[in-house]
């Protein structure tokens, strides 16, 4: 291979990641922008009141479902920290944040509740232990009673737990039982 030329191929052009398509140019005579859209059916069918498509039904958490349906209607939220929530649903995502308009927190007291007006709340998903529909129309007006005395009477429902909760432990003492939430530093040991 003394007389023979080296020579190197040529480099090859890489190919685009991307994909180009030709655009048209010409406009689209008007309604037919629908028709272009898939799934169409269900989209008119949702803009029309009926219910949402089975595709928007598979993007959300299963117990998620029920509240899609409830949009711009009350709704009673019960968070983890046993604070209730009632507002009307704005918004909801996949996540199960939820966007509460018109918001109030009712605190209870024995069988009687209040109010606390809140305004716009977000509650993040993980915060959430039940929500759901309520129908405010039916609720018993009587119950209802202004939120000082309401917080009042909450306070000494939680100064009797209390009270009943250190004679249990005070008792369970001097009879020789310790359970695992008692400590040195509590009055009765020292």
């Amino acid at each position: 291979m003394l007389g023979a030329s080296t020579t190197k191929p040529a480099p090859q052009k890489r190919s685009s990641v991307f994909t180009y398509r030709q655009v048209n140019p010409s406009p689209d005579p008007p309604g037919s922008v629908i028709n272009s859209i898939p799934n169409k059916d269900h989209l008119i069918n949702a803009t029309l009141g009926n219910s949402l498509s089975d595709d928007l039904h598979n993007n959300y958490m299963p117990g998620l479902l029920s509240l899609i349906d409830s949009l711009d209607r009350p709704i009673l939220v019960h968070l983890r920290d046993r604070r209730t929530i009632i507002g009307c649903l704005s918004s909801i995502d996949t996540y199960g944040n939820i966007l509460l308009s018109n918001t109030v927190e009712r605190v209870y007291a024995m069988d009687f509740h209040a109010d606390i007006p809140r305004g716009i709340y977000l509650v993040r998903g993980e915060n959430v232990a039940l929500a759901g529909e309520v129908d405010l129309s039916s609720e018993d007006k009587d119950k209802a009673k202004p939120l000082k005395q309401v917080l009042a009477w909450q306070e000494a429902e939680r100064l009797a737990r209390e009270e009943k909760k250190r004679r249990i432990r005070h008792m369970s003492y001097e009879a020789g039982i310790l359970s695992l939430d008692d400590t040195l530093e509590d009055e009765f040991y020292q």
